[in-house]
């Protein structure tokens, strides 16, 4: 019995060892796949612990800037710089120089109380002016261009109409050459930007005498304190007139000398940085201009021909500002067939009491010979008062003023009227 135990237990330990020599390469090939699969699964546990990390910074940068989800810092979030967009307008340009486009806006608000000794009074509420610019340069920094358009609701209108559009050559500083329709350089006055005026609007003198815009040819330039500009154009219209093409066979021809007896004095009429040296400059223009459409506002009509001089100046030294211009006109009346001798000046100034707020003065004067025209009144005198309120610049600003109208008319006796304007406006 003892002998067949021993065999029995020697058959059971070798089938163990068989056993378990078969199943080893198993364990081992079943161990190396385990630990294959824990290394991608803890790859994959990573990438998703960087997604989650991401994902909530991106949220927290959310709550703090208040942007978009899944926008990150930078330039969409801050915008640009005032300089990469704003250069006296917005602007896009190419690194050479030779393509540029530069935007302006315009837009002026205005109350209007107008009180007659006779009569009803007015009140009015009109867009003055608004004006869209575009201006720049093509293929050459020489050859510049601009188109402006411009509404208006004065007049009782609702006007909108593409004002000006010009291209010019500039060969040097002592000429430049232009084509197109442009604000003529007569009178100093209307020549400034209307955003740059001293009192929400023009002189009654320069109203009557002004020679405005017009289709022609230009050539302008400087050589040392002197400037010139001489022009031939069709006939140049009133500011209540229309039309643009010649209606006879003459053309208008203008010119005008421009001289800087200090520093330039510039053509605007207020200027909110003060003139650390003083500014003095005086001009003479001279025009002729076959009349082609009747004006209410310059006592012509449809086939005079006019002959027009103005003399004119401007002094600026820190917060002071003194302007002045005398017109004259020779009027050859178609219709009465006699000369007409018509007259206007203007004289203002206006003083910073503080770097925000100007005060400003102004007397004007028109003079007609003849009753021409018969839907002009016949003639004015007016003195006005007024207060300019500085928030930026000419950029926004608030002007306020009086006026006592005098008006001496063709027929009948004398009329008076008292105007309150007031005027604010943004540009750019």
């Amino acid at each position: 019995m003892r002998g067949r135990g021993g065999f029995v237990v020697r058959v059971r330990l070798i089938t163990s060892l068989v056993i378990s020599t078969l199943a080893t390469p198993v364990l081992a090939d079943e161990l190396s796949e385990l630990r294959q699969q824990l290394t991608e699964q803890h790859k994959v546990m990573q990438a998703l612990e960087r997604r989650m990390r991401e994902l909530e910074a991106k949220e927290q940068e959310r709550t703090e800037q208040k942007v978009g989800f899944g926008y990150a810092a930078g330039v969409r979030k801050q915008g640009f710089a005032a300089e990469d967009v704003y250069d006296k307008g917005f602007f896009i340009r190419s690194k050479d120089g030779r393509y540029s486009l530069t935007l302006n806006g315009f837009l002026q608000a205005r109350y209007t109380l107008t009180a007659p000794d006779a009569g009803r009074s007015r009140n009015n509420f009109d867009v003055a002016l608004a004006h869209l610019a575009f201006s720049g340069n093509v293929f050459d920094p020489k050859v510049k261009y601009f188109f402006q358009y411009e509404t208006t609701t004065l007049g009782n209108s609702n006007r909108s109409t593409l004002l000006d559009w010009w291209m010019q050559y500039s060969h040097s500083p002592y000429l430049r050459a232009q084509a197109g329709r442009f604000l003529l350089p007569y009178s100093r006055q209307f020549y400034a930007h209307p955003g740059r005026l001293l009192f929400p609007d023009l002189s009654e003198a320069d109203y009557a005498f002004n020679l405005h815009r017009a289709i022609g040819l230009y050539i302008s330039g400087k050589v040392g304190r002197l400037s010139y500009h001489a022009l031939a154009t069709n006939s140049i219209r009133a500011l209540d007139a229309s039309g643009q093409q010649n209606a006879g066979a003459e053309v208008a021809w203008q010119g005008r000398l421009e001289y800087d007896i200090l520093d330039p004095y510039g053509y605007l009429e207020s200027s909110p940085t003060p003139a650390l040296d003083p500014q003095l400059s005086l001009g003479i223009a001279a025009a002729f201009n076959p009349v082609d459409q009747a004006s209410r506002f310059q006592n012509v009509m449809s086939g005079d021909r006019t002959t027009n001089v103005t003399i004119d100046g401007g002094f600026r030294y820190q917060g002071l500002s003194v302007q002045a211009a005398g017109y004259y006109r020779r009027n050859n009346l178609e219709a009465l067939n006699e000369i007409g001798h018509d007259w206007g000046y203007y004289g203002q100034i206006g003083y910073y009491l503080t770097d925000k707020l100007e005060l400003a003065g102004r007397v004007s004067g028109v003079d007609f010979q003849v009753a021409n025209n018969p839907r002009t009144a016949g003639d004015m005198r007016e003195y006005t008062g007024g207060l300019n309120y500085y928030l930026y610049g000419h950029g926004v600003k608030l002007q306020v003023d009086y006026s006592f109208l005098d008006g001496d008319p063709f027929v009948g006796k004398s009329t008076s009227a008292d105007r309150l304007r007031v005027q604010t406006q943004i540009l750019f």
